[in-house]
């Protein structure tokens, strides 16, 4: 992939759905022209660097993943509990700083901006964390127009528009459009529509069913821009798929199958500054996983 230079893209921001989209039962749209699958991704996804079995018992069912600005060290969150984990990939996964902010809660993604950690709920509800060096931290909470319905289960940081993704689930059983949408930084409240948006049937046109694989939709479990290209990653859970959107169209690139004996239940998707991926996982024998996959720049 072509690199592009920080912070200069010169284009208007993708809009693919116009007028008001409700939060609550997504407009049903005109669907975009189905896209063509790039020939290659810049990752072997069979053959991980780094693979860590994270030993704390508090991260068998690890959710939101976040890069931070220290090689190596990355920060996760559990579900049912507001309390971030600050992992050291470079000590084996080992937990060195522990954050709690909310003791109940269903939180399914974390992602660090600058100098504060944003935690989301499935609700749409976001936290901002500053001050965490500090007992107790300072906290902020943000009323989306997002609901339970929408079931946010990805958060990431766009550096370009200056805010996060939310990824929405949405009814797992359903062929609405996953959506995903922006809350700007700046003002702090979430755009009335999406971003982008994913239609399951698209990805099973590109990915077929398996054989063996039980004919489920694709659901966002999470979600990250690529620091260098600007691609955006989603994951899903529900049959296990990795998809690549273009940043400035929203057309998918890119769709693979992830391999459930590598990753058994991927669950969350970040990068670091190098552009490698870094996929979590819910493991065997009850233990959560951090992989790491070098990113392999095209000449």
């Amino acid at each position: 992939m072509q690199k592009l230079p920080a912070l200069t893209f010169g284009f208007a921001f993708p809009v693919l759905v116009l007028g008001f989209c409700n939060a609550n039962e997504p407009t049903v749209a005109p669907r975009p022209d189905f896209a063509i699958v790039s020939d290659s991704l810049p990752y072997d996804l069979q053959n991980p660097a780094q693979t860590i079995h994270l030993a704390n018992e508090a991260l068998k069912e690890i959710s939101g993943l976040s890069p931070t600005d220290s090689a190596g060290i990355y920060l996760a969150i559990a579900d049912e509990r507001g309390e971030i984990f600050f992992i050291d990939a470079n000590k084996g996964g080992t937990v060195f700083r522990r954050i709690l902010f909310r003791d109940k809660g269903d939180f399914e993604s974390v992602e660090m901006v600058e100098q504060s950690i944003w935690a989301a709920k499935s609700n749409g509800d976001l936290f901002e964390i500053k001050g965490w060096e500090k007992n107790p931290p300072q906290i902020e909470e943000f009323k989306t127009s997002l609901k339970k319905t929408n079931d946010v289960e990805g958060l990431a940081y766009d550096p370009w528009r200056k805010a996060l993704l939310l990824a929405c689930k949405e009814n797992p059983d359903s062929l609405y459009p996953r959506n995903l949408y922006v809350f700007n930084l700046k003002t702090k409240a979430l755009e009335e529509s999406p971003a982008f948006r994913i239609h399951p049937e698209e990805v099973n046109r590109l990915v077929a069913y398996g054989e063996l694989e039980k004919h489920d939709y694709f659901s966002p479990s999470g979600v990250a821009v690529h620091p260098l290209t600007g691609d955006v990653y989603v994951i899903s859970t529900a049959l296990k798929r990795l998809v690549v959107l273009d940043y400035k169209t929203g057309k998918i690139k890119f769709a693979q199958r992830l391999d459930k004996k590598i990753l058994p239940q991927p669950e969350g998707v970040s990068f670091d500054k190098a552009g490698n991926l870094l996929l979590s996982s819910e493991g065997k024998e009850g233990k959560g996983m951090l992989l790491k996959f070098d990113f392999k720049e095209k000449k």
